[in-house]
């Protein structure tokens, strides 16, 4: 998954991602106490990766529907989805970044994260943008591009969170210590459905924005994933029918999530629009 294992084409794309910030601000992912503001200013000498302004939200706001970044929509699939961490970086803050956890019955069930430039960036910048819609690991793929116009790129594929470090990158790993020391029982494995999306602005420039959605396949109310963690690769999932349906699930509202996303970059997304069952993944929490 790119957002936790960030390709070359993604730290192309995003070079201020995961390298060192200039002024970037220390963030101590074991408090999980919101700082004055919900914010953390940039310090010169702080930890490298995460930003140059931090956003510590209260994780019991609940948000529902969708939310705006970068100006523009990011659709939100069911459920109740509480902000982690939130980041402006860059040199000129050129990206907002932002993760969310949606809980069902007390579990995790859906992550959310996402990266959206503020301004233009040069176009070159996303030239291998659709480098993760290749990889033979992943379960599914779709590409369309629209030469001078857009690149899109949307995938699943499987993230492994058990280990004491999900990512390579600053900001994802202090938003999953942020969970953990919250109490946010986190399930071992997830699914990610990842979107990229680059759209030209005129003169040699770009918009980007890349959103990953990590499902739990689990069962309702418990961190019990469907299947045993050695069914979830590419190579198994298919020996175990559990698996099977939850995998062939996703991939089918998988086309159809990205279509909206896309209206939400665009501007051309009716809110209205947001209700099952396109807003409902296969973990998307159940009437109790």
């Amino acid at each position: 998954m790119a957002a936790f294992y960030p390709t070359p084409a993604l730290k192309k794309a995003m070079p201020w991602l995961p390298g060192h910030l200039p002024g970037a601000t220390p963030y101590n992912a074991g408090s999980g106490a919101p700082q004055p503001n919900g914010q953390q200013g940039g310090q010169p000498g702080g930890a490298p990766g995460l930003g140059d302004q931090i956003g510590v939200p209260d994780p019991g706001i609940t948000e529902h529907g969708s939310l705006t970044i970068a100006g523009r929509i990011l659709p939100l699939p069911a459920g109740d989805w509480h902000p982690i961490l939130t980041a402006r970086s860059g040199t000129h803050g050129e990206l907002s970044q932002q993760v969310l956890a949606r809980t069902d019955r007390g579990v995790v069930s859906g992550v959310i994260v996402v990266r959206a430039t503020q301004q233009p960036v040069p176009a070159d910048l996303a030239e291998q943008l659709e480098t993760p819609c290749h990889d033979d690991r992943d379960y599914a793929s779709h590409i369309s591009d629209r030469a001078g116009v857009s690149q899109e790129c949307s995938y699943t594929s499987n993230a492994v969170l058990e280990n004491q470090s999900v990512s390579s990158d600053p900001f994802i790993t202090a938003a999953f210590n942020r969970m953990h020391t919250l109490g946010f029982p986190v399930p071992s494995l997830m699914i990610n459905v990842g979107w990229y999306y680059a759209a030209a602005a005129g003169k040699g420039t770009a918009h980007i924005e890349t959103v990953e959605t990590l499902v739990a396949p689990i069962e309702h109310g418990s961190r019990q994933l469907l299947a045993p963690p050695q069914y979830w690769n590419k190579a198994s999932v298919h020996k175990n029918p559990d698996a099977a349906q939850f995998i062939d699930a996703l991939d089918r509202w998988m086309i159809g999530w990205s279509r909206v996303l896309r209206q939400g970059f665009d501007g051309t997304l009716d809110t209205g629009t947001l209700v099952p069952p396109l807003i409902n993944d296969p973990s998307a929490p159940r009437p109790a």
